[in-house]
């Protein structure tokens, strides 16, 4: 298994992503790129996320432990097929916008 990206927040290696201090008080979540349905982009505004630094937001979407979180601006949402869905603040987003996409297709 090798790893294709990792930060302090996100581990993606050949077959799944790994959401670094998503649980509390401390836990990651394993997610194989199978079981995401779509990756989409979403603006975080002072009102809903930018200030999540953890937990549940007030629509149905989870932010994984980021401090800086505040200091950005967009989020990467994973649609499992759960009513929760998690929020990526990764310290590269493009990258691993681009590499989610291209697993979920298969393309890598």
């Amino acid at each position: 298994m090798s790893i294709l990206y990792e930060d302090r927040y996100l581990v993606c290696d050949d077959n799944a992503l790994t959401i670094k201090d998503y649980f509390f008080p401390k836990g990651s979540k394993r997610i194989a790129y199978a079981d995401i349905r779509d990756v989409s982009e979403k603006e975080l505004s002072w009102w809903q996320g930018r200030l999540r630094i953890w937990g549940m937001d007030l629509e149905p979407y989870w932010y994984h432990l980021d401090t800086q979180r505040p200091l950005k601006s967009r989020g990467i949402c994973l649609d499992t097929g759960s009513w929760l869905k998690p929020v990526l603040t990764p310290e590269h987003h493009d990258e691993v916008l681009l590499l989610l996409k291209e697993k979920r297709r298969g393309d890598v």
